[in-house]
């Protein structure tokens, strides 16, 4: 659910999973009901009942050959990060952020700021290509992850830029890039409207990978559809997600049982690349998120405007965008490149909003002969 249009559509298969659910258990008591009374029981309403509960349940493995690909020889599928220096970070409110620390502690510095309702760990290709060469900073977002959400449910992204800042604190001011995935990135750009003295001192240069410069309801696939239905719709989906959180929690397990979940994220996230396990793993790590924080977030999303800060930014920046990225349009990212003085964009192809995972091979080279350049002589 990483934008304010997908999680209509999450709603959506979400309340048609409690449908099957609810027909399969009423098939099942109405042929119980009339066999205890000993009235003529239709087993057919048995039958049914058990497939529309095993197709609801254990639907996932019919779903399963069908979606992704299998590994190549030699790669990697994704898995909790282990192993970092972990950081608890005070914040003014009384709560802690995650960071954990990776690489020399001499080294040039990578901060990553991960994408709406994932966690640090959506970086494990990052840790696993740049953890020998350079010092990595992975925090988990408020209420994200093993971060605490904000106590006044402040999901403001000028919260969450301070919160970079303070993340950034622990380069200890030595060089940093800053990397922002979606939501990371429109932070990473909040964080340039309010903190520019840190620009070209501090931070040497940006990544901005498959995100936006402005409110993504209006970079979205399908944009022209659900603009007019941000303020009727979308917006009080999210205030009535916020609200059953229980019941979305429980919609999410469903679509984690019966596939649905991982059709929408094969459709919606990727761009028809991705490994079995990459969609298995990004799908369970989304699915973790609490919803009402997601849908915080999701709120603060459709406030969200960096136009204004592009033309002033006096670093270099590597826009990242891909080819089917349904979340973030690649005309987003061609506009921050027009819009931003010194700036180079790649696109990855084939490749979805999670490009970052499926073509991470090509992701991260990109980033790695950035990040040579922005901190030469000292790489």
């Amino acid at each position: 659910m990483s934008i304010p249009p997908f999680l209509l559509l999450f709603w959506l298969t979400g309340l048609l999973s409690l449908a099957l659910l609810g027909a399969g258990g009423w098939l099942i008591w109405e042929w119980y009901d009339n066999w205890v009374r000993d009235l003529p029981a239709n087993p057919r309403f048995l039958v049914g009942g058990l497939l529309l509960l095993a197709l609801t349940l254990l639907g996932r493995p019919l779903l399963a050959p069908w979606l992704g690909r299998p590994p190549q020889a030699g790669e990697e599928e994704p898995a909790p990060l282990t192993g970092g220096t972990v950081h608890r970070l005070p914040r003014p409110d009384g709560t802690e952020l995650h960071v954990e620390e990776y690489g020399p502690a001499d080294a040039p510095v990578l901060v990553f700021t991960h994408g709406w309702g994932l966690s640090h760990d959506e970086w494990f290709y990052a840790q696993r290509y740049f953890g020998d060469r350079f010092r990595l900073l992975l925090w988990d977002l408020p209420g994200l992850g093993q971060s605490q959400a904000a106590r006044q449910h402040d999901d403001d992204l000028a919260h969450m830029a301070r919160d970079l800042e303070a993340v950034l604190s622990l380069a200890k001011g030595h060089p940093a890039l800053l990397c922002g995935h979606s939501i990371g990135g429109m932070i990473t750009l909040t964080f340039c409207r309010l903190f520019p003295e840190r620009l070209g001192t501090q931070v040497v240069g940006l990544v901005l990978t498959h995100t936006t410069f402005t409110n993504p309801v209006n970079t979205a696939w399908g944009a022209r559809l659900f603009r007019p239905l941000q303020n009727p719709v979308l917006r009080p989906l999210c205030f009535l997600t916020s609200a059953l959180w229980p019941l979305v929690w429980v919609m999410n397990r469903l679509g984690e049982l019966n596939g649905s979940a991982h059709l929408l994220n094969h459709f919606l996230q990727f761009g028809g690349r991705e490994t079995r396990g990459q969609l298995n793993f990004f799908t369970s790590l989304g699915q973790r998120a609490h919803p009402a924080v997601v849908a915080r977030g999701m709120l603060a999303m459709t406030r969200y405007e960096a136009a204004g800060v592009l033309p002033a930014l006096p670093v270099p920046a590597l826009v990242v965008a891909a080819s089917s990225d349904k979340a973030t349009s690649p005309e987003a990212s061609r506009f921050m490149t027009t819009h931003i003085p010194h700036a180079r964009e790649v696109v990855l192809s084939p490749a979805g909003h999670l490009g970052l995972i499926e073509q991470h091979q090509a992701w991260c080279r990109a980033v790695d002969d950035f990040a040579k350049a922005c901190f030469q002589p000292g790489v």
